[in-house]
């Protein structure tokens, strides 16, 4: 117990280290970086500026009007209808996703390669029109850049060598995100271009013991013993 209760400590503490949530908003300004969409053809072209840190970044550009519908919903303001959106809305039913997988074949590659990740995220705001856009990505992403690599299997999901020791845990060390996981800042960013001023741009990571879990399970799991 003392290890698990440590092993989610440190866990904890690496990932508190990160800037926390950042909110997407639209703005008006520049034009977008050009992006040719991948839904009619395989070949592509994606031409981003450089990646930059927030605190090396030009002051925010003006907001629109009236914040996204998602936005004001939240907020707890009063809205004229309920905001759409849903959890996994990009993937298998959608044909074009389908074709994608043909060329990219593992999750990893079609939620790291931002040219990718873009795509399948606009995918199902394209063909229903949600409320909400949201990036194509895995609650595991911050893992690698804190020395623990996992892989995604079709039937399993996200597998991870399992952490039973301090010497395991102590192979782990603080996130650098802009160096560790910069497809995430590049995808949110062009997701915002992409849409239009009234559509939310969402992303989202495992929170600590949910990261937890799977460093010592290995696995998702349905009764979790080894983290109890």
């Amino acid at each position: 117990m003392k290890f698990l209760a440590g092993a989610a400590a440190a866990l904890f503490s690496v990932l508190t280290t990160l800037d926390g949530v950042h909110s997407f908003a639209p703005a008006s300004g520049p034009s977008r970086p050009a992006f040719s969409s991948l839904r009619s053809s395989t070949e592509y072209t994606f031409d981003l500026k450089p990646l930059v840190n927030p605190a090396e970044q030009p002051p925010a550009r003006e907001t629109a009007k009236q914040d996204p519908l998602i936005v004001r919903a939240i907020r707890g303001e009063k809205v004229e209808r309920t905001p759409v959106w849903m959890m996994r809305q990009a993937g298998r039913h959608i044909a074009e996703y389908r074709a994608m997988v043909k060329k990219w074949p593992t999750f990893r590659e079609r939620s790291e390669i931002p040219e990718v990740a873009v795509e399948v995220s606009l995918q199902p705001w394209r063909n229903y029109q949600t409320d909400g856009c949201i990036l194509f990505s895995d609650i595991l992403t911050p893992l690698p850049g804190m020395g623990v690599d996992f892989d995604i299997t079709e039937k399993i999901g996200p597998v991870v060598t399992p952490m039973r020791s301090w010497e395991a845990v102590n192979k782990m060390h603080l996130i650098d995100p802009f160096k560790t996981c910069p497809f995430v800042d590049t995808a949110l960013r062009v997701l915002r271009d992409e849409v239009d001023d009234q559509t939310t741009v969402l992303g989202f990571v495992g929170c600590p013991y949910t990261l937890a879990t799977y460093l010592v399970e290995g696995k998702t799991s349905k009764e979790y013993l080894e983290i109890k």
